[in-house]
């Protein structure tokens, strides 16, 4: 499969792009600046620019099959920057040929309780993010967790449709690896999975 995977050289990102490579896949990283080093190799081709510009976001989507985003706001205070971008993302697709997205999120999109606290930004933004990819014509799946973690890879995790997976935690290598299997679960589409790591 052609995916392009936004957010490519990020914590989740970049076992992401790994993974896929290793399952097959071609892959266009879109990427907010040029990567150092070699974080990227062995993908066919590096789209640098603002996810909020159509025109950088349209080249992105060019002879693609599928997007995976592991975007998420960087850090507390950043406005509506994450949500700006994932709702060019969503116009750009619904006047391509690509349908398919999986978009990652945190778990507080599965409730409505008022937000509190130094991270309440974070979570509205991930909520105002999925109501612009609910509202759109697109084939998605959100797939969230309540916290990610730097733990080695276990090769498992647990998923529940539309409710908290047991877990408090998801190593960020298993969180990439349940973004990419989402794309393999028809009927997953139009939902948000939660995920932790397997008990």
């Amino acid at each position: 499969m052609k995916l392009a995977v936004f957010g490519a050289t990020g914590g989740t990102g970049r076992p992401l792009v790994a993974q896929a490579l290793e399952r097959g896949h071609s892959i266009t990283s879109f990427v907010r600046s040029t990567p150092k080093g070699d974080s990227l190799a062995g993908v066919d081709r590096v789209v640098t620019g603002d996810a909020r510009n159509t025109t950088a976001v349209g080249s992105a989507l060019r002879d693609v099959d599928a997007v995976v985003s592991a975007m998420g706001p960087k850090g507390p205070d950043t406005g509506t920057t994450y949500s700006d971008a994932i709702g060019t993302l969503v116009r750009t697709m619904e006047a391509t040929d690509v349908r398919r997205v999986v978009i990652s999120a945190n778990s507080r999109v599965l409730d409505e309780r008022p937000l509190e606290g130094p991270y309440a930004g974070v979570s509205q933004e991930h909520r105002d993010a999925l109501l612009g990819v609910r509202a759109s014509g697109l084939d998605w799946t959100v797939v969230s967790t309540s916290m990610l973690s730097d733990d080695e890879p276990t090769g498992a995790y647990g998923a529940v449709i539309g409710a908290p997976a047991p877990g408090r935690s998801i190593s960020r290598a298993d969180f990439a690896t349940a973004l990419l299997d989402a794309l393999d679960h028809p009927e997953w589409s139009g939902l948000v999975v939660d995920v932790a790591s397997a008990p």
